[in-house]
């Protein structure tokens, strides 16, 4: 038999890690096989584990209260809706909602055996808007209200305190990276103006007033001048008549 046959026929485990690399290396091979299928069941194992541990984690801030729109223009009136999901077996039966500086709710739409109280400041302004009534735990309960916008741009966060028929309580006030975030609306001269209940009138609307008073005006005053030219033309021709 051959050196070269002798060779291959020597296992490959038989000797120290580094003499099987270099080994598999002279004869061409680029990697060991035995080896390679100890990586492949370690990284099998490791999917297992990690889509499991996937699978078990709670939905976290997946069903927050939610508000929207999630963008306003500033100083308008707007039309929010405040979503209340249920994420427990006990049904939703108070939402306490505090309302961001800026921002003044002035007419509430009814929800159907849901009531309402609300919670003033010094100012008059409404601080809190508390809503009680009983959902069904695997349903949702929504509320509405206008108000108007803040004048200056930048974020404005919706803290509220969720209430459930077995006495537990949900804070979400925290950043929206967090378990229990607040809810966002951020205030943008980017956004469209909704003029909601018309109590703010947009700048487009104002812009195109200001051009047809322009433009009225304009025509008036052509219109005088062209009348004061054909009145003296009148009288000088006259005068001329008389003249002759």
């Amino acid at each position: 038999m051959s050196p070269s046959a002798l060779r291959f026929r020597l296992p490959p485990w038989g000797c120290s890690s580094a003499g099987r690399a270099s080994r598999w290396q002279r004869e061409g091979q680029g990697f060991d096989p035995p080896q390679l299928h100890l990586n492949f069941r370690a990284t099998a194992r490791f999917c297992l584990i990690a889509g499991l541990a996937c699978v078990a984690l709670p939905g976290g801030a997946a069903a927050h209260i939610q508000v929207s729109p999630t963008r306003v223009a500033p100083d308008d009136a707007a039309l929010f809706t405040v979503l209340v999901p249920g994420e427990t077996d006990s049904g939703t039966t108070k939402v306490a909602l505090q309302i961001p500086k800026g921002a003044r709710p002035f007419s509430y739409a009814a929800t159907p055996d849901w009531s309402r109280t609300l919670e003033t400041g010094p100012d008059g302004a409404t601080r809190v808007v508390r809503w009680s009534g009983r959902s069904a735990k695997d349903g949702f309960v929504r509320f509405s209200f206008l108000a108007s916008t803040p004048a200056t741009e930048g974020e404005i966060s919706w803290k509220a305190i969720q209430t459930y028929s077995d006495g537990k309580k949900v804070a979400w006030i925290g950043a929206p990276s967090s378990e229990n975030p607040a809810a966002v609306t951020l205030v943008t001269k980017a956004a469209a103006p909704q003029n909601a209940g018309g109590e703010s009138s947009s700048p487009s609307s104002e812009q195109e007033s200001a051009k047809a008073d322009a433009g009225s005006s304009l025509t008036l005053g052509l219109s005088i001048a062209a009348l004061l030219i054909a009145l003296a033309a009148f009288f000088l021709s006259l005068r001329r008549k008389r003249s002759a």
